[in-house]
């Protein structure tokens, strides 16, 4: 009985030192050719604003976000396509009840020239918020990248490679 304590310590020493060393050989096991400690990746590259714009251009009109998502605005990018998709089944809503008001009409359509102007308004505010959304996409897009480019302090540099010019990147560690 006496031996239990010390039993209970010693588990608890060996099982703690185990876990800082499992932690400490994490750290160091990233090494390079050399046998140095890497310490520096680089995790961010530039985006370039002209190359968000031109990406929420064009696929952007089919894809919504397009070119936030290119800057890394996953967020933004998100609300433009949900947006995008639900201006969609607002355009296609009303469609279906332009189709056949009589079928569409009564409870809170009312009446089939109700239920007309329902749809006429579903159409236009459907295609109105697609549209909107794209400018917004086109417009915010360049800004998300600038924004993510000065928050992780890089800039585009030229540089010359074999008399030719070359665009590279420069990072601020």
């Amino acid at each position: 009985m006496k031996n239990l304590p010390i039993k209970i310590l010693l588990t608890i020493f060996i099982l703690s030192v185990l876990f800082i060393t499992s932690d400490v050989s994490a750290q160091s096991g990233d090494v390079d050719l050399s046998g140095g400690l890497v310490t520096n990746h680089q995790n961010y590259f530039y985006k370039d604003p002209n190359k968000a714009f031109l990406q929420a251009f064009f696929p952007g009109l089919l894809i919504h976000g397009y070119g936030h998502f290119y800057a890394d605005d996953q967020l933004t990018g998100d609300v433009l396509l949900t947006g995008e998709v639900l201006s969609l089944i607002s355009v296609g809503c009303g469609i279906l009840i332009q189709s056949n008001t009589n079928t569409f009409s009564g409870g809170i359509l009312g009446d089939p020239l109700n239920a007309g102007t329902v749809g006429t308004n579903m159409i236009w505010g459907g295609v109105a918020a697609f549209t909107l959304l794209w400018v917004v996409d086109m417009a915010h897009a360049p800004t998300a990248a600038s924004d993510y480019n000065a928050e992780h302090g890089l800039k585009p540099i030229a540089y010359m490679d074999r008399d030719a010019p070359v665009v590279a990147l420069a990072y601020r560690f």
